[in-house]
């Protein structure tokens, strides 16, 4: 696709490129299962984005539709390409010959095998497991060879054809005539959010006293309770900043000066907005562990904090177009910085080191973790706590082939050698170890 486009050329293309080949090879490097979703989503917006050449938000946005549809808009060209090459006297007859042959041995050989008892020993021998090859390997890696070879196809004509999204994504903005219309509603924004800090203000200094007086909540239920309200606040702020600054009026220097010191108050306020919300975070994580999630969220929150600053440098200049790919740009490198930084294990980690310190471990959570944990979950704990979380880890111990091999199922398997005591559970048995030692670690 890279090969076949247009702008691969263009310095956003090379760059969207070099931090795909990185969030790639974080499929080989880490056997996290929920990592290669996110690394699928973010890199089918950096291919389609840099395909297209789209710079606003909605030509963002239209570029995976414009990759689905490019399956349909390529069909012409994929129907000369097929009569062009029927014309080979070579290439045809081989691919005929050969899946005509493998359909006639399969077929035949199915039916006479089941048919005849001498005969389905026969193969038998000569194919062991014949069905568990077929329905495993063939069928499955054929479909899987299918649906790639589509997607690719349909990629490198969005390459070859890139449709307007910039375009069809921007229409002229509609402002408004009267500046109170849209300066009032940015106002109560401004208000609420100023009321919100308030009570943060007056909960960071009143304490635990004040804030159990108040709601009846301890400290760590207070922080935890509004954190996912904060990170939706966060994001209907930026998509408010972003409504405001395409009706509002820039005709007059007070037009101008008005949009500035709204939209900046508003920027600012939602800066604390979201170091309120990672603070809550983090006291809540040491109060009651840590998990790959709220790592996740985290990550989230800090980066809608980056497009706040983002927003608030645009707005210098009321010019924001640069905004979404900065955006985009930022958000593939933190998830990228994520993937290199092995998150799973540091999660352990930094479970086993809160263990250390309190003596309260949540060992079901620990054993809920993939091979990446495996080694610090290894080599940190206690022996007993180490042999009752690794003989309920959920992955598979069997070593991987040539083509399936992974550096975190690697060093899993190194950490914890096949046909060691930490392969097979404990005393009290499977899952009933975890409820024995229980949350205290005992």
């Amino acid at each position: 696709m890279l090969w076949s486009s247009v702008r691969r050329r263009a310095a956003w293309t090379v760059v969207s490129a070099l931090l795909s080949v990185g969030l790639g090879a974080l499929v080989v490097l880490r056997a996290a299962e929920w990592l290669p979703v996110l690394v699928l989503l973010v890199v089918g917006l950096l291919v389609t984005t840099a395909l297209t050449g789209a710079r606003r938000l909605g030509a963002l946005l239209l570029g995976p539709p414009a990759w689905v549809l490019s399956a349909v808009r390529g069909l012409p060209l994929l129907q000369r390409t097929l009569a062009t090459t029927r014309g080979h006297r070579l290439l045809w007859p081989v691919v005929r010959t050969v899946v005509l042959s493998a359909v006639a041995l399969v077929v035949f050989g199915g039916l006479f095998a089941s048919g005849d008892a001498v005969f389905g020993a026969w193969v038998d021998r000569l194919l062991p497991d014949v069905d568990l090859v077929l329905a495993d390997t063939l069928v499955l890696r054929a479909f899987l060879w299918f649906f790639v070879a589509g997607v690719v196809l349909a990629g490198t004509y969005l390459a070859l054809n890139p449709p307007p999204v910039e375009r069809a994504a921007t229409p002229s903005p509609r402002t408004v005539t009267r500046p109170w219309e849209w300066a009032v509603p940015v106002g109560a924004v401004v208000a609420v959010l100023l009321g919100f800090l308030v009570a943060q203000a007056s909960a960071m200094w009143g304490g635990h006293d004040f804030v159990r007086r108040s709601t009846g909540l301890t400290y760590a239920e207070y922080v935890h309770q509004g954190f996912a309200q904060l990170t939706v606040a966060t994001a209907l702020t930026l998509g408010t900043i972003g409504l405001a600054g395409r009706v509002a009026p820039r005709r007059t220097r007070g037009d101008r000066l008005l949009l500035r010191a709204l939209l900046g108050t508003l920027g600012v306020l939602t800066l604390v907005v979201v170091a309120s919300a990672l603070f809550r975070m983090a006291v809540y994580q040491e109060a009651y562990g840590y998990t790959v999630t709220r790592v996740l969220v985290d990550l989230f929150e800090l980066w809608l904090g980056l497009v706040v600053v983002m927003v608030l440098v645009a707005g210098v200049r009321l010019s924001g177009r640069w905004v979404p790919r900065a955006a985009l740009l930022a958000g593939a490198s933190m998830l990228l910085a994520l993937g290199v930084a092995d998150p799973e294990a540091r999660v352990a980690g930094a479970n086993i080191e809160r263990y250390e310190q309190t003596g309260r471990l949540d060992l079901v959570y620990l054993a809920s973790l993939g091979p990446d944990a495996t080694p610090v979950i290894a080599e940190r704990l206690p022996d007993q706590l180490a042999a009752c979380v690794l003989a309920n880890l959920r992955h598979d111990t069997d070593p991987d082939p040539l083509w399936g091999w992974n550096l975190g199922r690697a060093r899993a398997a190194e950490a914890v050698p096949a046909g060691s005591d930490a392969q097979s559970p404990p005393e009290e048995g499977g899952q009933g170890c975890l409820r024995v030692i229980g949350e205290d670690g005992r």
